[in-house]
């Protein structure tokens, strides 16, 4: 889906299901699709933005990368290593190359320990500094992530909202991941904090070339961090490109639908022919066909029958849409 820069991370048609089991006995009789066949790449120092409605997969497949969540099948491999087959200490070293950034800065900080604890202790489980050189490199965390030194001792309940995913952000980055996961880290804040805390996960990028995987539901904020954006819808992946094609040629109804949900200062400029009605589907009872026609302005019989996979839509541009109106829906 990219180009051909170096790819730190590699997903293969990803699947994470979960059984769903009834009766006495725990019989399975169906399962959730949270995850259902995702692939993408991400080159080294590179953003891409996975955005799409809450529910879509977006967080578990991001976890499941990571292998916190057991894959059903697929493949993923970070940094030439397969990620799903690596041992418990090959793991180990993966995650210290690999962190993320939560989206609630108030449930993702343990209310007992310091900042100075909760910044330092990745420091301590992977046996790289202690004693005053890891108080030393916490306090150079806090400087950078824009928190003074003297906050080290304090705990998460004496900060705001927009500190506390500051503290977030300098754990994440303690351990100098090469891939850092943000899910939805701007989602719970006040818009005026969101656009200090996207600023700074912008400098640090620059300043330590980290790559990002971008987890969010909003298109305007993935638009200012992604170089390439992939929208999931019920577990899929239904149209990727550069964020520059997503949001000047969408093809997919599903993300015209999220791109006029993007409030403008012009209210008589937005476009209308986007809106789409209806809820999305349960991921254990998925439509036939298509996941997006029940919803579809351009859905017809042939929708609803086969499921379209996602091919290149236009000559050279590295735009992909699984959609059988894509021509229409331009």
């Amino acid at each position: 889906m990219q180009t051909n820069q170096q790819k730190l991370l590699n997903v293969e048609n990803l699947k994470v299901w979960f059984p769903v089991r009834r009766g006495l006995f725990r019989k399975t009789v169906g399962h959730i699709r949270a995850v259902d066949g995702v692939s993408f790449d991400i080159a080294q120092g590179k953003t891409l933005g996975l955005v799409g409605e809450s529910g879509c997969g977006k967080t578990t497949a991001a976890r499941s990368i990571i292998n916190l969540i057991p894959a059903t099948s697929g493949r993923v491999r970070f940094d030439g290593r397969n990620i799903a087959k690596a041992g418990r200490k090959e793991l180990h070293k993966i995650r210290r190359e690999i962190s993320i950034i939560f989206q609630d800065p108030y449930s993702s900080l343990n209310p007992r320990m310091t900042v100075g604890s909760i910044i330092g202790e990745p420091l301590k489980v992977h046996n790289i500094a202690s004693g005053s050189e890891l108080t030393d490199r916490v306090e150079s965390l806090l400087k950078r992530v824009g928190l003074s030194p003297a906050h080290i001792n304090r705990y998460p309940h004496e900060f705001s909202g927009g500190q506390r995913q500051r503290i977030g952000i300098a754990r994440a980055l303690c351990l100098e991941p090469k891939l850092v996961i943000c899910d939805e880290p701007v989602s719970a804040l006040d818009v005026s904090i969101q656009s200090q805390i996207m600023n700074l996960l912008k400098d640090l990028q620059d300043e330590f070339g980290l790559t990002y995987l971008f987890i969010a539901h909003d298109l305007a904020v993935v638009e200012f961090v992604s170089d390439f954006v992939a929208v999931m819808y019920l577990g899929k992946i239904v149209e990727s490109a550069s964020a520059e094609e997503i949001y000047k040629n969408p093809l997919h109804p599903y993300t015209k639908m999220l791109l006029s949900a993007i409030p403008s200062p012009q209210p008589e400029r937005r476009t209308k022919s986007g809106f789409v009605a209806g809820e999305i589907p349960s991921p254990s009872n998925p439509p036939s066909g298509c996941p997006f026609h029940p919803r579809c302005p351009l859905a017809d019989a042939h929708c609803a029958a086969q499921i379209p996979s996602l091919e290149p839509k236009a000559d050279g541009n590295n735009h992909f849409v699984a959609c059988w109106k894509s021509s229409a829906a331009k």
